[in-house]
């Protein structure tokens, strides 16, 4: 398979995967077709972690900010950029330092299509896994953080190339103290997040962070989801096909986690119904923080369908239910019917929508309004589940690296991102 139809499969694969986020699709997918319209022998080199038997190192790379900011990113200029930053600043301590793999830090169209095209750009490879299963809307869900207890310092935010003879960016570096404990990507974003803001930056950053002296540390349990990259692929690879029927099947994403051997993700459900009788009504967004913030509303039968969004899809209600549907981190994610007849890549149906993909100026886009969506509930890994868990168990091996965490089946991050949306009951797991 030609490595354009393997990045786009990815993206098609991360889009469905992102629960709504980790970038656009239509973005993810001009992000392939600029880097390899002037390369277009280049190949893509994407390693197994299990495989890895020997100390190298590797370093995690994202793009930061709000999605609808990020149409116009010359990927993956800035995250190269951020990566040169952080070997300057530490070869006069480390003169041999050298990059062997790229780490994508979630799934995502941009995020995993950023990861991929910065392995490519350095020739090196990436590693087929994630910190999140998902796309996340904050740092402190990562696991390389909140489960491997990986120092976030340095972290270095770059700009878009603002140079006109030469590439030149706006660069900044963050390091805070106590940079392994749990807590610590949190503090790291809250010094990020106004860095958005710069008119520099305009809502949106290459990301560098989480330097791995020794990827190894990535098999150790729950530091990372492993096989994701791969399972993007395979994903897309059904999505492209249902893409070009006339009549797409969409029971085949549910057959397809069914069938897989490697088990990442739990249960798969359809919602709102089977025959894709769900309406899109209307959906609002407005950025703030480098954030979208929105509502997306549905419509079927005598129900109404809410979903919540920071950037990804946090929670779904139902108006005939006193309680949520779906809550993260369990993921959200849809398919949609509309015929695109002024589709570049000759294909019947898009399907697959990020949340900043159906918007239009804060609003539904007219095209979509009334078009048919069927929403899927997804079990997310159990190293998401049970992050809380994971540092209680963590912190008696490691002691001093990891503050006091409560024993919860769910994050205590992703509880005080529901709380802020005005949830505040107790995460209910996905099921029928």
């Amino acid at each position: 398979m030609k490595t354009i139809d393997i990045l786009k499969n990815i993206v098609r694969g991360a889009c469905f995967l992102g629960s709504g986020g980790g970038g656009g699709y239509q973005t993810g997918m001009k992000f392939v077709d600029d880097y390899l319209r002037e390369r277009p022998d280049a190949s893509l080199k994407i390693s197994a972690i299990d495989e890895v038997d020997s100390k190298k190192t590797g370093i995690i790379v994202a793009y930061m900010g709000a999605p609808e900011k990020m149409q116009n990113v010359q990927c993956p200029d800035a995250v190269i950029a951020g990566i040169n930053k952080f070997l300057e600043i530490n070869k006069t301590n480390s003169p041999d330092l050298n990059i062997d793999y790229i780490i994508p830090v979630e799934i995502g169209p941009i995020s995993s299509a950023a990861a991929c095209l910065a392995s490519m750009a350095l020739d090196i490879p990436v590693l087929d896994l994630d910190g999140a299963g998902r796309a996340v809307p904050t740092l402190d869900l990562i696991t390389y953080s909140t489960n491997g207890g990986i120092s976030v310092n340095p972290t270095i935010l770059s700009s878009e190339n603002i140079g006109t003879t030469e590439p030149k960016y706006h660069q900044i570096i963050l390091e805070i103290s106590d940079d392994t404990v749990a807590g610590a990507a949190s503090k790291m974003e809250s010094l990020a997040r106004p860095v958005l803001s710069m008119s520099e930056f305009d809502q949106k950053a290459g990301l560098v962070m989480w330097y791995f002296d020794d990827v190894r540390k990535l098999k150790d349990e729950n530091v990372s989801i492993k096989g994701t990259l791969t399972i993007c692929r395979e994903l897309g690879e059904i999505i492209y096909g249902m893409q070009q029927s006339e009549s797409p099947e969409m029971s085949k994403i549910q057959t397809y986690f069914n069938s897989l051997r490697n088990f990442i993700y739990g249960d798969v459900y359809e919602f709102i119904s089977e025959k894709c009788s769900g309406k899109l009504l209307q959906a609002t967004t407005q950025t703030s923080g480098g954030f979208d913030l929105g509502t997306i509303t549905i419509e079927s039968g005598e129900h109404i369908y809410r979903i919540l969004f920071q950037n990804e899809s946090l929670i779904l209600w139902d108006s005939k239910s006193p309680e949520p549907l779906i809550m993260a981190p369990d993921l959200i994610s849809y398919l949609i019917k509309y015929d695109n007849e002024e589709n570049e890549e000759d294909i019947k149906h898009q399907l697959v929508y990020t949340n900043d993909d159906i918007m239009e100026n804060g609003k539904l886009r007219k095209e979509l309004v009334n078009a048919d969506i069927t929403v899927y509930g997804i079990r997310a890994p159990k190293e998401l589940r049970e992050t809380e868990k994971n540092v209680m168990k963590l912190r008696n091996l490691l002691r001093e690296k990891y503050l006091e965490a409560d024993e919860s089946n769910l994050p205590k991050q992703y509880m005080n991102i529901l709380n802020a949306m005005g949830y505040y009951g107790e995460y209910l797991p996905l099921k029928k």
